[in-house]
């Protein structure tokens, strides 16, 4: 009796058996500077493959004479200190793309995110001591006059769509060498203002010290499927980007149904968009901007269209059954303010088909490829949109 026909290979089946996740290595260290963009001023590591890139920060805040009134802390993470990091821009020159900048997003987004997509109980480390204490993992801010905080946190940033199974990961997080000695991070830091709304401690030194300058040690995780294995693996290159029109007019100054809330990218496929929404904290300085609150009634009803025509979600009445579908598939409640448009998540095989991806990498520039909402306007209403991306198919040569 002959042999059956073998079926073909999928390689995610035993990439996440015979792969070893590296914990956390050190790559360089930037020193804090407020209000301030700051590079890394040397590529990262760029022979093998990055699967996160991890931001520790460590600093002390001490507060004015006036003691701070801090700004509502996001849900998800009951803490405000993730927004000093007021944007992270990973970047660099691919081998084949050119330049390109796979990561342009906040760094309390980031956090958020990272809380809904990485695990049902996780939230990114952070720890406060309160003038001189020991420090208390997700510890409140001391908000006495004069008084001191020693602030760390970490902020993790995945380089591969979030929800992916293990083997999948591996497909899609950055390849080192298709970036050759060109891998770069910008963070521009925010100043006390972005933690309180009147009074923000102005003063930041090294942690445990009041002379210094707090710290962000840039970190990255990597997978080590073995070395000849890894060369034969070509991934996606994946993007989270931002939309810089934002904080947009469109939910500041313009109501009605199926107002265009933003352009989105074309020339890679997307795998989910998301929206926050919410109104502007007061306070802030020039250049930074937090939420005051996270609020679902500025946006009713979120979709996307192709040349004027509403396509995938265009028929729920408000974006209640969205949140509700997306919780579900993120094993997560979706906090107010947050509504996910998703390609690839699947619910039913509780992890992300990449394959899903909507095909706008066939778009031009001339195509109408937006974001659209109900939106309800006030004067201080601001938002996000982020499109995550992947640029190219993975591939395992033989």
């Amino acid at each position: 009796m002959g042999s059956a026909a073998s079926a073909p290979v999928n390689p995610s089946t035993f990439l996440s058996k015979i792969t070893v996740d590296q914990g956390p290595e050190f790559e360089q260290t930037l020193n804090f500077a407020a209000l301030t963009q700051v590079s890394t001023p040397t590529s990262l590591r760029t022979d093998r493959k990055i699967k996160f890139i991890d931001l520790h920060f460590r600093g002390r805040l001490t507060n004015a004479s006036t003691g701070p009134t801090l700004r509502t802390a996001p849900t998800l993470l009951a803490t405000q200190v993730f927004s000093l990091i007021q944007q992270v821009t990973i970047r660099g020159v691919h081998l084949r793309y050119g330049n390109q900048a796979p990561i342009q997003m906040r760094g309390e987004t980031i956090a958020e995110m990272a809380a809904m997509m990485l695990g049902a109980n996780y939230v990114p480390f952070f720890s406060v001591g309160q003038n001189g204490a020991a420090a208390v993992i997700g510890g409140a801010l001391d908000t006495t006059a004069s008084h001191t905080n020693d602030i760390e946190f970490v902020l993790p940033i995945p380089l591969f769509p979030y929800g992916l199974a293990a083997g999948d990961a591996t497909l899609h997080c950055l390849h080192g060498p298709d970036w050759p000695g060109n891998l770069y991070v910008d963070i521009l830091f925010a100043d006390g203002s972005a933690l309180a709304t009147a009074n923000p401690p102005a003063t930041f030194t090294a942690y445990g010290s009041n002379s210094g300058t707090p710290t962000l040690d840039i970190l990255t995780e990597r997978p080590a499927p073995g070395k000849d294995l890894a060369s034969k693996i070509s991934p996606a290159v994946l993007f989270r980007t931002t939309n810089f029109s934002q904080p947009t007019a469109a939910v500041a100054g313009t109501s009605g149904s199926g107002v265009k809330l933003a352009d989105l990218i074309v020339g890679k496929d997307t795998t989910r968009l998301w929206l926050k929404c919410g109104t502007q904290a007061s306070g802030n300085s020039s250049g930074v901007v937090t939420y005051g609150s996270l609020l679902d009634s500025i946006v009713t009803r979120t979709f996307f269209s192709l040349d004027n025509r509403p396509l995938r979600f265009q028929n729920a009445n408000d974006n209640a059954a969205l949140k509700d579908y997306m919780g579900r598939s993120y094993y997560r409640t979706i906090p107010a303010g947050y509504t996910a448009v998703d390609f690839i998540q699947s619910p039913a095989r509780g992890a992300g088909n990449s394959s899903a991806v909507f095909g706008s990498s066939q778009l031009t520039a001339a195509r109408q490829f937006q974001m659209n909402g109900d939106v309800t306007a006030a004067s201080n209403q601001i938002a996000e949109i982020i499109q995550e991306m992947l640029l190219g198919q993975p591939q395992v040569s033989a």
